[in-house]
This record gives C-alpha cells, sequence and structure tokens, in this order.
C-alpha cells in the first residue's frame, strides 16, 4: 500500500520504532562552540544531541539546573525558563548522580570513575582504585564530595583536587542513595539488605535497620532534622532519626517512591514512577499526590522556589501547588527541515513539539515557539532576511525573524503546506499537498493559489536555474510551474513517489525518489536519469553540496549519502544518524542535517558531516 507523502512524514518518526536501531555517543560539545568540527576529516558525522534517560538533577551554582543524560552521555543544564544546552566529552560515561560542589562545579558519577563539569561546560574525569558503578554523589560537610559504590557495596570520597578514598564496612550493601546529615556525618540507603546507613567523614560505618524499610532508595535531610527516604519495595516513604529511630509512612497514591527531596516550602516531595506524579509529605506525615505525567524519577528543588525533577527523555517542573511542564530535547523534538540562515545559522523546525529552532555552527541551539506554529515542515530563507516556513495542521505559512519573532499568515487555497522555496520573483512559493496545489505568498502575506488538474500531492519544491519552479509530485512525475502559474508535468517510470528536489551545479534539478530508493536528475528540458545503489534504501533530502555533488539523507538506511553529477554514490554510515529528513548546505563548508527520531538516544537532533 502506498502512503501519502503528508501521512509519511508524520508517521515516519513513530513507524522507525519498529525498526532495529543503535545508540551511539556524541562526540562534540553542544552549545560550547568547541572549534573540534573544523579538525574533522572528510565524511566524519557529529550529531547535536538532546534529552535523552535522564537519571538524576540537581541545583547549580549558576542558578539553573544540571542534569545527567544517561542515554546519550552528556550533561545537561536548563535555564528557570526552559532553555537547555548539551555538554558532551570523552570524560562523560553513562552518567547518573549529580551535585553541586563546594568548588563552584558539579559533580556527578560515571560508569566508572566521578567527573566534574564547570559552569562552563569544562569537564575532567576521575579514576580511583574502589570506584565502581557509583550511582548517587553529594557534598560532604568537610568539603569533598562523597558517593555511593552499587558495584562493590562501598562508599567513595573525592576530594575536588581528585583524591580519591574507599570505604567499606559491615551492612553496607548494594548502596544508592546519600546525602549529607545535620549531625555531620553522610548518610545512604543500601537497596541490597533494606538498611539506612551512616558513615562519618572519618569513614565510621554505622548501619540501622527497621520496621518498613524496604528497598530504598533516594535519602535526603529534612527540615526537621531527620533523614527522610523512599521505599520503593513497599511504596512508602521512610524516616529515620540520627540516632536510628526509623517511621514509615504509607498513603494512597505513593507508587514506586524513587527519588525525594526537601522542598521550599517546609516538606518533603518525592517522585511516584509507577504512578506518574510527585508525592509531598509533611515533616508530620500528611501526604498529598499531584499529578506530573511520565515517569518521574530524580527531583530537586530549584533555585526558583519550584521542585525540577527527571521524566523520561525530559525533564519536569512542578510548582508548589501542583502546577507540571515539561521540557524536552536541546531544542530538537522530532526536526524536519533545515535550511542555512542569513545569520550564518541553522534553522530547522521541530513538528514534535511545534517549534522552529536555530543552530549555530558550534553548536549553541535556540528553540522559539509562537502562535501558529503547528507541525511545521518546509523551511527557508526568505528574500526579506526572514525564515519562511509550512504549518501542515493549521493551513497556513509562518515567518521568524532572525531575532525569533514569529508571524502566521493564512490564506485560501493554503492546504497542509509540504515544502517551501524563495521564488525568482522575490515571494515564497509552497507545495499544497491537501488539495493539489502550488502555493505564492509575498514577504507581505497576500496568497496566491494555483490549481491544475495534472498537480497529484506535491511535496519538495525549489527554485530552478530556468526561472521556474519546479516540484515533485505524488503521482510520480516532476513539475514546473512558471512564475505566471503555468504548469507542466514531466514523467519516467523509474520516478516513484519523489520527495525532495533541489538544483545542482550542473544546471539540472535532482530529486529523491523514496518509494524505489532511488536518485533522479532532470534536466531544464525534461530529460530524466535515475541513479540507484543497493546501499540507498528510502532517500529523503537533497542538497547541492560545496563539493560539486549532491548530498541527501536515507531515513530508513540511517545513512548520508553523496551523489556526483556523474552518477557515483557513496553513503556514509554512523550509528549516531537516526531517520534522517531534511538537509542542507551551512555557511561552513559542511552538510546539516535533521535527525528526526525520537525513538532513540542516537536520534532527534542535528548532525553535521564533512564533506570530501
Amino acid at each position: 500500500m502506498r502512503m501519502s507523502r503528508l501521512g509519511r512524514r508524520r508517521l515516519m518518526p513513530r513507524l522507525s520504532r519498529a525498526v532495529a536501531v543503535l545508540a551511539g555517543v556524541p562526540l562534540l560539545i553542544l552549545s560550547l562552540g568547541a572549534g573540534a568540527a573544523s579538525a574533522s576529516a572528510a565524511g566524519s558525522v557529529t550529531v547535536y544531541p538532546g534529552i535523552a534517560d535522564p537519571v538524576s538533577v540537581a541545583a547549580g551554582p549558576d542558578g539553573a539546573l544540571w542534569f545527567t543524560n544517561f542515554g546519550n552521555s552528556s550533561i545537561g543544564r536548563i535555564t528557570t525558563t526552559g532553555t537547555v544546552h548539551i555538554y558532551t566529552s570523552s570524560g562523560i560515561d553513562r552518567p547518573q548522580g549529580i551535585t553541586k560542589g563546594p568548588d563552584g562545579a558539579l559533580w556527578f558519577t560515571n560508569a566508572g570513575s566521578i567527573g566534574r563539569i564547570t559552569t562552563t561546560g569544562k569537564v575532567t574525569r576521575y579514576t580511583g582504585t574502589g570506584i565502581d558503578d557509583p550511582h548517587s554523589i553529594t557534598a560532604g560537610p568537610d568539603g569533598a564530595l562523597w558517593f555511593t559504590n552499587f558495584g562493590n557495596s562501598s562508599i567513595g570520597r573525592i576530594t575536588t583536587t581528585g583524591t580519591v578514598t574507599n570505604y567499606t564496612g559491615t551492612g553496607i550493601d548494594k548502596p544508592e542513595g546519600i546525602t549529607s546529615g545535620p549531625d555531620g556525618a553522610l548518610w545512604f540507603t543500601n537497596n541490597g539488605n533494606n538498611s539506612i546507613g551512616q558513615i562519618t567523614t572519618t569513614g565510621t560505618v554505622t548501619n540501622h535497620t527497621g520496621t518498613g524499610i524496604d528497598k530504598p532508595a533516594g535519602i535526603t535531610a529534612g527540615p526537621d532534622g531527620t533523614l527522610w527516604f523512599t521505599n520503593n519495595g513497599n511504596n512508602s516513604i521512610g524516616q529515620i532519626t540520627t540516632t536510628g529511630t526509623v517511621t514509615n509512612h504509607t498513603a494512597k497514591g505513593i507508587v514506586n517512591p524513587l527519588g525525594i527531596t526537601a522542598g521550599p516550602d517546609g516538606a518533603l516531595w518525592f517522585t511516584n514512577s509507577g504512578g506518574a506524579s510527585l508525592g509531598r509529605i509533611t515533616t508530620s506525615g500528611t501526604v498529598t499526590n499531584y499529578s506530573s505525567g511520565g515517569q518521574p524519577t530524580a527531583i530537586t528543588a530549584g533555585p526558583d522556589g519550584a521542585l525540577w525533577f527527571t521524566s523520561g527523555d525530559s525533564i519536569g517542573r512542578m510548582t508548589t501547588t501542583g502546577t507540571a511542564t515539561h521540557y524536552t530535547g536541546a531544542g530538537f523534538h522530532e526536526p524536519g527541515g533545515i535550511t542555512a540562515g542569513p545569520d550564518g545559522a541553522l534553522w530547522f523546525t521541530n513538528d514534535g513539539n511545534n517549534s522552529i529552532g536555530r543552530i549555530t555552527t558550534t553548536g549553541a541551539v535556540t528553540v522559539y515557539y509562537g502562535t501558529g506554529i503547528d507541525d511545521p515542515g518546509g523551511i527557508t530563507a526568505g528574500p526579506d532576511g526572514a525564515l519562511w516556513f509550512t504549518n501542515a495542521l493549521n493551513n497556513s505559512i509562518g515567518r521568524i525573524t532572525t531575532a525569533g519573532k514569529v508571524t502566521n499568515y493564512t490564506g485560501t487555497g493554503i492546504d497542509e503546506p509540504s515544502g517551501i522555496t524563495a521564488g525568482p520573483d522575490g515571494a515564497l512559493w509552497f507545495t499544497n499537498t491537501g488539495n493539489n496545489s502550488i502555493g505564492r505568498i509575498t514577504t507581505s502575506g497576500t496568497v496566491t493559489n494555483y490549481i491544475d488538474s495534472t498537480i497529484v500531492g506535491p511535496e519538495g519544491i525549489t527554485a530552478g536555474p530556468d526561472g521556474a519552479l519546479w516540484f515533485t509530485d505524488g503521482a510520480d512525475s516532476i513539475g514546473r510551474i512558471t512564475t505566471n502559474g503555468t504548469v507542466s508535468r514531466f514523467t519516467n517510470s523509474a520516478i516513484d513517489l519523489p520527495a525532495a528536489i533541489t538544483v545542482g551545479p550542473d544546471g539540472a534539478l535532482w530529486f529523491t525518489s523514496w518509494e524505489n530508493g532511488s536518485i533522479g536528475r532532470i534536466t531544464t528540458a525534461g530529460t530524466i536519469t535515475t541513479y540507484t545503489s543497493a546501499a540507498v534504501a528510502f532517500p529523503e533530502g537533497i542538497t547541492a553540496g560545496p563539493d560539486g555533488a549532491l548530498w541527501f539523507t536515507d531515513y530508513f538506511g540511517d545513512t548520508i549519502g553523496r551523489i556526483t553529477t556523474a552518477g557515483t554514490i557513496t553513503t556514509y554510515n554512523n550509528v549516531d544518524i537516526d531517520s534522517a529528513r531534511g538537509i542542507t548546505a551551512g555557511p561552513d563548508g559542511a552538510l546539516w542535517f535533521a535527525d528526526g527520531c525520537s525513538c532513540a538516544a542516537s536520534g532527534n537532533g542535528i548532525g553535521r558531516i564533512t564533506p570530501p
């Protein structure tokens, strides 16, 4: 069964969940401008990641929240207004716990090491005897960092200069959470033997047991001078005095609690990972439950008087009155279209969360929301210095300035618009898949619609070298429309569901045929040639590269392809490429593409590949 083009664009991110994907480890710093891109080898791929399986979150010394991304081995920073930056480094490896250190940096646990990241993104990695699958970490009262070693059932200590000491003791058994207590000791949960541990800064260990302690996970110091912890095994909240007296609190709505923190309102807040909610418990034991959605895990009090938590592939925020907000990605949420902007950055559409993103060539990401952005698809630089894009679900054309101001235009005939390009007449031209027409909009917003019986489900569109507009057509053909609306149609048996189209360096038009995995070329006189390769599966986007070749994305093949004007095809594979969609030539001499899958850590980002 053939799929409609708009249906294919909407469904592809979801359909790809049924195919095997590989998660890769990103290589460069996102949002810091590491400068490593200029040194990349030919065909080298970088994918800038988003939020992926965050495990822990902590308030930083800079007024932002910092979190660990276990899913893509990165550290994230989110401001209280929701702006996200992601940092990657060879020193970050499946991080879990994170805390603010006494030295003004953030400290985190890696798989087999301890990491430190400054608020400017500089990462240092420390190894030492006894570090074994460390989970949680906290700042101690002695100016050092203390952490739990789940792998060898020990407690670790690391100074801010990197000296590691390891402590073992009777009763330490699969320690999980850790916190500084009001008595000057460190307190931790023992998941393996259902107990609460206490260790002095000199290494003396005491183990406390009590009725109701069952698979304890998170632990925090309460405002009442006691320690509070979650019991994941029996759906309860525990409380222990510094002398070891245990109280257990149960209530309806506590379901698989994990993280816990002291809130700004004098109560304790915890995550119900099995109940899609956050719980609040007063020091007298009264429990209130607030819906959060998702599967919340870690939690911390933010500098804005709210509670911040990790949930799935998002960071959540909840006010003390129970209002929840979720932030996803680092500006990436099923990105589709991408184009070079007039400001030297790349601009892209996020059809997953109805936003427009901007990424600099050094990886700094900004995301813009605005009224009227609704399933954005194609995007192009306009002749007026702004970016123009299509909104498929509300039948409109959007405009965004490089400062982020969004304007939305509606007009008779706009119906599920898809592709868009700047025309030779100073207007924007777009395809309407919903009513089989080609649209034109002036920079002041006047819309004209052209209908022809030969147009069927048009998608991609580009300005041709002959002063006309060329587009791909759902009737397995390539269309041409002059600026006064005259339509021509070119067919060939080898064209099969064509998608994107662009002008080549040879004066011809080049296009992707999605259904038969071919790359097509059509002269302005209508002569068609198609090229195939066993390495090409479902080509999607296409653009002219700075190297005199054409570059294309292979959505289900998870590759980036290159085809010379003579028809020689080369493909570039990398585990970080996942469901690539749109592609464009960047101002830095590289190719940039939208990695549009939201179903894996390696996807849902913006990629960059250097030409040979």
